[in-house]
């Protein structure tokens, strides 16, 4: 399927944000004290998923097997991930990985600049 890339992918809004961490059990315990957070649906080994009080949702997650990146990685919600993602790079950015499942996908890119950001698509 060929994606026309000269059309702008609307989003639906900021779907969460989220921090990639070394330590899952660490990251878990400070953000879970320091906010009173409760897990959500999503909590798992390498991710989970707080539901907060204003609808929105702060994640963590830990991939298996790369190093974790410093950064607050905010998924932008679309309708489609992969035409997102091909989209990035004829602006100029970065796809750098698509994870997901049964419930979603996101493209994992970078701005020119090395920003990272998520294409975020619900199923």
């Amino acid at each position: 399927m060929s994606t026309d890339t000269s059309i702008p992918l609307p989003t639906s809004g900021i779907d969460f944000v989220m921090f990639q961490v070394s330590d899952m059990a660490r990251a878990r315990a400070f953000w879970e004290q320091l906010l009173a957070l409760t897990p959500g649906t999503f909590d798992s080994e390498y991710y989970v998923e707080y539901d907060l009080p204003d609808g929105k949702a702060f994640a963590l997650g830990k991939h298996p097997s790369e190093p974790p990146v410093a950064m607050g990685g905010v998924m932008f919600g679309v309708s489609d991930a992969k035409a997102g993602a091909e989209r990035v790079e004829a602006l100029g950015g970065r796809f750098h990985a698509n994870f997901g499942g049964k419930i979603c996908s996101t493209a994992w890119c970078t701005d020119p600049d090395g920003n990272y950001f998520g294409l975020h698509q619900r199923f």
